[in-house]
């Protein structure tokens, strides 16, 4: 039988002659397919031929010399897999024809009964049949390969979901996170239903546990300040009628008793042209509206030293001749009373206090450094006993306890002053059921070890003022903070929370620090560290004798009439010769005239026309030499040292008394002629 591109190729594993030619003849006389039949009569050889050739179906007798039953089978399959096997058989062994169609086989043929057109049928079935299985394997294999590609696109779908899940997670919570920190939450208002409904972080601003607000309009508007509630419904309808969001700030009702800030931004939202609910969110602003106080505060403060420093001027002008003439009458009336003396005394102590308290308002409005002198606490601490005892009510005793050998501190005793007295009347409205107030001084000595405890300490030799109450006390969260400006625990009017941060930065600025122990309802300690003055300081000498003026001409310069008569007068009785001058032009003029003759300037810096800093140069250079001091009501550090800068040699700070003046112009002489 020939090849031919339409023939059936055939491959007969049959060792019996007989049945090959059986088959031969039966393939041979087909009409309707041409069969090109090979033949082998062992495995081997059937393996042989499949190695060589291409066939499209084997027709396999289960009983070969060198294998049988269905191990020929399995061999074949594992030699060809893809090629169709029909099973021949002498026996009707149906068992056996279902075990080699399970392990691969197409078809099952008895050899007896076989005939031309079941042995085509058969071959032709098989061919098909096993095209299909290799047709549903490979698209199982297509379908499995999609699948498998399809569950990775999915896997990685998932994977990329989970990573947005997990993202859109770790926004939420740093969404919340955000909230919680700045204190802000989101609410929705249902506008139909008139319900609205909060996330836990409002909850919080307004002190109530998760998921307790019911929801309630007319419960939320409760939760408002009385003062706010009518603004913030009106508020809400013109929001409403103008069709934009809310944006307000009102204060609320928080359980604790407090009335914390609250802002609030929102959008509002329509179906239609009607309105149905409102989307925001709630921010404690309660800190922003502390600052915004605190900020004004500090304008108000700023605005006072400015103005402060007018009228400091102003009213030191004014005290000026008051303390020179209360000092000039004993001298000039005779034979004075003790009665009349002390009044004079009684006008010059109340001038001198008038002096103090312009020089306290600036300390505290401008910050203006004062002399450091030589102080004796011991002294200061006495003197605030007796102005604060008499203050105090009569369920509180005040107690002294002051080292004998208490040492020298290096400051400015206006400073201090204000020190001890901030501390005493807190010490005070810390015992309004009365108690026991304490001031102590001692002398201490400060290691490094112990230095290292406060950062603004020093190892060396301090003195300790320690004042202590039997009061309220300071609670523990608050104690870190009581040196902060504009902090207080008293009630709205009862303090400004600048006294103790005022006390800080005068201490600090004396080179010291200060301790502070405190405990509920036991009282509290406040040690001020000063460092101790082991050199002798330029202390102000009381008694220093006042120098005769031996008919030296002395030129005062001062737009104010009552201060160039007081001062005139008290040169002239101190054998002085005197010029006054209304302003600098006028003093240029007098010293044109007496060039020679005028000793010394005493000049004020702040005049109309040519003030003392313009007027002192253009004086110079008629003498080159003079002696310059300058006054002013105003003191700052500027002032000061632009005053030094221009070649004054001293400084008369207004108010001055007649003893200051005296031996200002009579030290700065004497230097002048010892040169």
């Amino acid at each position: 039988m020939r090849d031919s591109a339409s023939s059936i190729k055939v491959l007969l594993v049959e060792d019996n002659a007989a049945e090959l030619r059986l088959l031969q003849e039966i393939l041979k006389n087909t009409v309707v397919n041409q069969f090109y039949l090979a033949s082998a009569k062992r495995i081997s050889e059937a393996i042989a031929c499949l190695r060589a050739e291409h066939f499209d179906v084997i027709l396999l007798d289960l009983t070969l010399p060198d294998s049988t039953g269905l191990e020929s089978l399995g061999t074949l399959i594992g030699e060809s897999s893809n090629l169709p096997i029909v099973v021949l058989t002498n026996t009707n062994n149906d068992e056996l024809a279902i075990q080699a169609v399970r392990q691969g086989a197409q078809d099952y043929l008895v050899k007896r009964q076989i005939n031309p057109d079941i042995l085509i049928r058969s071959i032709q079935y098989a061919i098909e049949r096993k095209q299909a299985s290799v047709a549903l394997h490979e698209a199982n294999e297509i379908l499995e390969e999609r699948i498998q590609e399809r569950t990775i696109e999915l896997e990685t779908a998932n994977q990329r979901l989970q990573q947005e899940i997990a993202r859109a997670q770790k926004i939420q919570e740093r969404l919340e996170l955000a909230q919680k920190a700045g204190k802000a939450g989101t609410f929705e208002w249902n506008i139909q239903t008139n319900t609205v409904s909060w996330t836990p972080e409002v909850e919080a601003l307004y002190g109530l546990a998760p998921g307790s607000f019911d929801g309630q309009y007319d419960d939320w508007i409760q939760t408002l300040h009385p003062d706010d509630r009518s603004r913030i419904e009106q508020e809400l309808q013109q929001a409403i009628e103008n069709r934009h969001g809310l944006d307000t700030e009102f204060r609320i009702l928080h359980v604790s008793g407090s009335t914390p800030w609250i802002a609030v931004k929102s959008s509002l939202f329509y179906e239609g042209d009607q309105p149905v609910r409102m989307l925001g969110i709630h921010i404690d602003i309660t800190e922003k509206k502390q600052l915004e106080t605190q900020f004004l505060r500090a304008q108000r403060l700023e605005s006072l030293g400015t103005l402060a420093g007018g009228i400091a001027h102003d009213l030191n002008n004014i005290l000026t001749p008051i303390l020179v003439v209360m000092q000039l009458l004993p001298l000039k009336i005779a034979d004075l009373s003790d009665h009349n003396h002390d009044l004079i005394k009684t006008a010059e102590a109340s001038a001198r206090r008038g002096a103090d308290l312009v020089k306290q308002i600036l300390t505290f409005a401008r910050g203006v450094e004062g002399r450091r002198v030589c102080i004796q606490l011991n002294d200061l601490l006495l003197e605030i006993k007796q102005i604060i005892e008499p203050t105090l009510p009569k369920a509180i005793d005040i107690k002294t306890a002051i080292a004998p050998d208490l040492s020298l501190v290096s400051g400015d005793p206006t400073h201090l002053h204000q020190v001890l007295m901030n501390l005493c009347v807190n010490a005070r409205d810390a015992m309004p059921q009365g108690g026991t107030l304490t001031l102590n001084a001692e002398n201490v000595t400060i290691d490094e070890q112990y230095a290292r405890m406060y950062p603004d300490a020093a190892a060396g030799f301090y003195v300790v003022l320690t004042i202590t109450d039997t009061g309220i006390g300071i609670a523990p969260e608050h104690l870190h903070r009581i040196f902060d400006p504009f902090f207080t625990t008293k009630a709205v009017g009862k303090g400004t929370g600048l006294g103790l941060s005022a006390l800080l930065g005068i201490v600090k600025s004396h080179g010291g620090f200060v301790d502070v122990q405190s405990k509920v309802n036991k009282g509290s300690q406040f040690k001020v560290f000063l460092p101790a003055s082991r050199t002798i300081a330029p202390c102000i000498d009381k008694e220093l004798e006042l120098r005769s003026g031996d008919q030296q001409l002395i030129l005062i310069v001062d737009d104010e009439v009552a201060i160039r008569e007081t001062m005139q007068e008290t040169l002239l009785a101190q054998d002085y010769q005197v010029l006054t001058a209304y302003d600098g032009i006028g003093a240029i003029a007098l010293l044109a005239q007496h060039e020679e003759s005028v000793r010394c300037v005493v000049m004020d810096l702040m005049m109309p026309t040519l003030d003392g800093f313009t007027a002192l140069p253009l004086l110079r250079r008629f003498n080159p030499d003079l002696c310059a001091i300058a006054m002013s009501g105003v003191t700052s550090t500027d002032i000061t040292a632009r005053a030094e800068q221009v070649g004054f040699q001293g400084f008369l700070q207004k108010p001055f008394t007649r003893k200051d003046l005296l031996q200002t112009i009579g030290s700065h002489l004497k230097a002048i002629d010892r040169v």
